[in-house]
């Protein structure tokens, strides 16, 4: 007997099978991948950091939401950090980024020229780079693929308008300011002082940075009015929502005769509109603003370069005063 194994025989068919199945594998994962997949086609999960100068800030709440959002449902991963508000810290979450190979970096900078070293070391590590609310100064150096937000310059011009239907033709102004050197405190500033130049009996005669803090605006607030009693002041202007909280303390203390402009639409500036506290505000929401610089970033990643905006992505400015107040929601903050 024969105790030796016999190796069994296949049959002719089976081997081309398997020859032939193995030869279509090959040259599927020979195949070009298409964009936006990995080498197994299962789709990429983009990494997207964004570099916020100060998450603090009240404004950024409803954007970082809407950007989480977003992301989740887009399959992408965004990763939020804060600069703090100090430009070198906002130069280090950039490096982090880029050292960490995100796929594009979002920056919403404090200084729009501070941050271009920072957005060069991207460039030349070929990560895109989209600015966000608050632009960089691409005059000095750096590629920005767009910027995602409102035109500050049209949202200073919109609050000179309401300041003159408020004031009339003449009048002494308390002005309350953003974070300086933003380029919304910046561009606020200059859409506003343009108007005024057709209305020269409107005349600045204070300026004071708040830090987009209500704190701080509430200060200067007080400050101004000790300042200049009652008739001598006709109104101020708050670069961003802070001013409510001076505007609704003045309304206590009897003050009348100022009016008051503000920026932005939260919950607190649409019942003082409503209540007749402050005259107007101009509208710029955030969460949009957060939604589309994730769908922006994605489809740039995808390859779908056509479909991004550019040089600006730019978001409507609703005036909103009493007369139209109860058609708008809040902004955020309800």
């Amino acid at each position: 007997m024969n105790m030796h194994a016999v190796t069994p025989r296949v049959p002719r068919w089976k081997s081309v099978i398997g020859v032939t199945a193995a030869l279509v594998l090959s040259l599927a994962a020979c195949g070009s991948e298409p964009s936006g997949n990995t080498a197994s086609g299962a789709a990429k999960t983009f990494k997207i950091g964004h570099m916020i100068f100060d998450t603090s800030v009240p404004f950024y709440s409803n954007l970082i939401k809407k950007e989480r959002e977003t992301a989740q449902q887009l399959g992408a991963q965004v990763d939020i950090r804060s600069g703090n508000g100090d430009l070198a810290t906002e130069i280090s979450v950039v490096q982090q980024f880029v050292a960490q190979k995100f796929d594009l970096i979002l920056i919403s900078p404090s200084d729009p020229k501070g941050i271009i070293p920072a957005v060069l070391q991207a460039n030349n590590a070929n990560i895109p780079v989209m600015a966000v609310n608050t632009q960089a100064a691409t005059d000095a150096g750096g590629k920005i693929i767009t910027y995602v937000g409102v035109d500050d310059y049209t949202f200073g011009k919109g609050q000179g308008e309401l300041l003159v239907k408020a004031v009339g033709e003449s009048g002494n102004v308390g002005y309350i300011t953003g974070k300086l050197g933003t380029s919304a405190q910046i561009q606020r500033k200059a859409g506003l002082m343009d108007v005024l130049k057709q209305h020269p009996g409107i005349k600045v005669v204070a300026e004071q940075a708040a830090d987009w803090d209500n704190a701080k605006a509430l200060a200067i607030t007080q400050d101004y009015l000790s300042k200049y009693p009652k008739g001598q002041l006709s109104a101020i202007v708050s670069q961003g929502p802070e001013g409510v909280s001076g505007a609704t303390n003045v309304q206590k203390s009897g003050r009348t005769d100022v009016k008051f402009i503000v920026g932005d639409f939260p919950a607190d500036v649409r019942k003082a509109i409503s209540d007749g506290t402050v005259y107007g505000s101009v509208n710029q929401d955030p969460a949009p603003q957060g939604e589309n610089a994730i769908k922006y970033a994605v489809e740039w990643l995808k390859g779908n370069q056509s479909a991004v905006p550019q040089p600006n992505a730019y978001l409507d400015l609703p005036i909103i005063t009493k007369d139209n107040v109860s058609q708008y929601k809040a902004a955020w903050g309800e």
